[in-house]
């Protein structure tokens, strides 16, 4: 997180060359650090930074961990006295880079994104696993229990607290909006971010809309103090946390698609960064979900996650130390629930939000899902100056309103 900070020390006032579009035909607002054609590229930016010499450095962010990072353009070069900054990068391989300015100033540049190679690395039983596990899911009765919640509900949707049982004996459930008039509705399942807090929705606000916000096992409504998951049951894929989580993010869809009042044709979903994974996750494995638009999503391939950020890789290698896991036996049983590993299966329209600053699940980790993808309907949104808090973003909350709309 600390190498970002100083991101707000930077003016975004970026040329990136001629105004461009993405590879899918859709504009990309604000291109600024985001170049989508081919090089050679030219960086010229404003920067909040005293005029004069300066050192210039481009470090590949899958080398941020390293000892010695890999800095593939190093030279001297000069501020001008209106604080502009222009380099001449050359022609870069796609990726992600960070650019260093004197001892402060980081923040990172794209490089066609949609070009990224982060090939699927499923062990040869990853579909079998998978349909094992989904068998032992169905075999568990949905039994669900809905308690009205009075102060979220009025006269136009009746909100409700909802558990019911998922795989392995875990529960699952959460927050569902529904509206009082009779009718079959479109149903939005949103997913929650890693250990986010529980919010409930403006009975008024969407009168035409089913509406729930799920909480996977012992996170959302479940949640009693608990800040730790990612690091639970590493000893193999059959005991890892995120089995029954990824089921708990399938039983969702089986529960929205129960309910009397629910259009079945009409199921959309997103959500943000472990909501991002989990949207992504339920539409490979549940093909009901007709759209998705995730933001920033996590658990996208492990092996190079590692080299870019320290957390959470840190706390898995810590408890796998712990437990005398070997490195290569971890990211071998990871690789069961590693997102790039289930996008091939996705098949529905995505519409994916990305901060180009992002140092939680770096924007690397989110292209090695996209480039997978299964669907041909897919097109991305950037923000530059973003870090991880897409949801904090109104004109990418406007356009994933808009996208998810049309389904």
């Amino acid at each position: 997180m600390k190498r970002f900070c100083s991101l707000v020390f930077v003016l975004l006032v970026v040329a990136c060359g001629r105004s461009v579009e993405a590879p899918t035909g859709e504009s990309v607002p604000d291109l600024g650090w985001l170049f989508l054609q081919k090089g050679p590229y030219t960086l010229q930016t404003h920067v909040h930074a005293t005029p004069g010499p300066a050192t210039f450095q481009l470090v590949t962010d899958l080398s941020l961990m390293a000892d010695t990072p890999e800095v593939v353009l190093s030279r001297n070069v000069t501020i001008a006295a209106d604080s502009t900054l222009k380099v001449k990068l050359g022609r870069l391989a796609p990726g992600f880079y960070e650019v260093r300015l004197r001892d402060s100033i980081r923040f990172n540049i794209g490089v066609r994104p949609d070009a990224v190679v982060s090939l699927p690395d499923a062990q040869p039983d990853f579909t079998a696993f998978w349909e094992q596990t989904l068998t032992e899911l169905a075999a568990v009765p949905l039994n669900p229990q809905l308690t009205v919640v009075p102060e979220y509900s009025n006269e136009v949707r009746t909100c409700y607290k909802v558990v019911y049982e998922s795989w392995g004996g875990g529960v699952s459930g959460g927050i569902l909006s529904v509206p009082v008039a009779e009718g079959k509705y479109p149903v939005c399942v949103q997913y929650m971010g890693y250990g986010a807090d529980v919010y409930y929705f403006d009975p008024s606000a969407a009168p035409d809309r089913i509406d729930f916000l799920v909480s996977v096992r012992d996170q959302g409504i479940f949640k009693e103090g608990q800040d730790r998951w990612i690091d639970r049951g590493l000893a193999s894929k059959e005991t890892f946390y995120y089995r029954g989580a990824f089921c708990d993010a399938k039983r969702a869809v089986d529960f929205v698609a129960s309910l009397d009042k629910v259009d079945p044709d009409r199921i959309v979903s997103f959500g943000e960064s472990q909501g991002g994974a989990l949207t992504c996750v339920a539409a490979a494995l549940d093909s009901r979900i007709k759209a998705i638009a995730p933001s920033v999503p996590f658990l996208g391939d492990y092996p190079d996650y590692a080299k870019i950020v320290s957390w959470p890789v840190h706390e898995v290698f810590e408890q796998a130390d712990k437990e005398g896991i070997d490195r290569a036996d971890l990211f071998q049983m990871l690789s069961y629930f590693d997102v790039k590993n289930f996008a091939p299966g996705i098949q529905c329209p995505v519409y994916m939000a990305f901060g180009l600053q992002d140092p939680t699940c770096p924007p690397h980790t989110n292209f090695s899902i996209y480039n997978n993808l299964g669907t041909q309907e897919k097109r991305f949104y950037c923000v530059p100056t973003c870090g991880h808090a897409m949801w904090l973003e109104a004109a990418w909350d406007t356009e994933r309103t808009a996208f998810l709309f049309k389904y």
